[in-house]
């Protein structure tokens, strides 16, 4: 079961999301991978009645783009060909029958520039709510692309930049799991800010699995944990060594 933490991450998501459904223009929020992008835009839709939907390998072509709408607002495709499949999204998307619900799209830096072109030419169609968001870089294309690509980004009413963890952040997630000590706090503080909020919280998940989720989750069972995990050893001596600077510095 995911934990549900209000992040800072997850707070630029909400802001992104309440500015896309105020404005009624595309809205895009990006950061780097493990933010907790993802859990943030799950939790916003299902608190909302937003539809989600995630740009996969499959649905980075425009059929499949428009089936994968079909999908997230749960309607019937009867159709085969894309022209049809294009006028029905038109059709539930045109708020024919009432407010159209929001469309959160997850991994937007999947698409390529000719199927966001599409999505986008959709929305200011129908003028429904979007948020696109995904990783930090520009989208995809080549020096014969510079003008589609500029065509899209002026189409982005603003855009969110999502940040690293906070002290804050990893704290909150601390509490959520049941972590105990002001030592053991201080380790997943130094974890988070220099991974990630998904490295810690599945850090802190193998923590718990470990007791079957029984009893608090202390310093020695972090490091315990670090030692037989990937990459657990560059944590730990991380730890030890920002550890021995607090201590030289009290």
């Amino acid at each position: 079961m995911t934990i549900f933490v209000e992040t800072r991450a997850a707070l630029t998501v909400r802001t992104a999301f309440d500015t896309a459904v105020k404005m009624r223009y595309p809205v895009l929020a990006v950061g780097k991978a493990g933010l907790g992008k993802t859990v943030a835009l799950n939790w916003i839709a299902a608190q909302n009645g937003a539809a989600y939907c995630e740009v996969a390998q499959h649905t980075k072509a425009i059929r499949p783009m428009f089936l994968m709408l079909h999908d997230a607002y749960g309607v019937q495709r009867d159709s085969k060909h894309t022209y049809d499949l294009a006028k029905d999204c038109m059709n539930f998307l045109g708020a024919r029958c009432g407010p159209t619900r929001p469309l959160l799209v997850d991994e937007n830096q999947n698409f390529t520039l000719t199927v966001l072109r599409e999505l986008l030419h959709l929305q200011e169609r129908c003028g429904f709510a979007l948020l696109l968001a995904g990783n930090t870089h520009r989208l995809a294309g080549t020096r014969r692309d510079i003008h589609a690509r500029d065509q899209i980004e002026s189409r982005i009413g603003m855009r969110f930049e999502i940040g690293q963890p906070t002290r804050e952040d990893c704290i909150r997630i601390g509490a959520e799991h049941n972590v105990e000590g002001a030592d053991a706090y201080e380790a997943i503080v130094i974890y988070g800010e220099n991974t990630s909020l998904r490295a810690l919280c599945h850090l802190l998940q193998n923590c718990a699995a470990v007791t079957n989720g029984v009893g608090s989750i202390r310093l020695s069972r972090i490091e315990t944990t670090l030692r037989v995990t990937s990459c657990g050893s560059d944590a730990l001596k991380l730890l030890h060594e920002r550890g021995d600077d607090l201590r030289r510095s009290a």
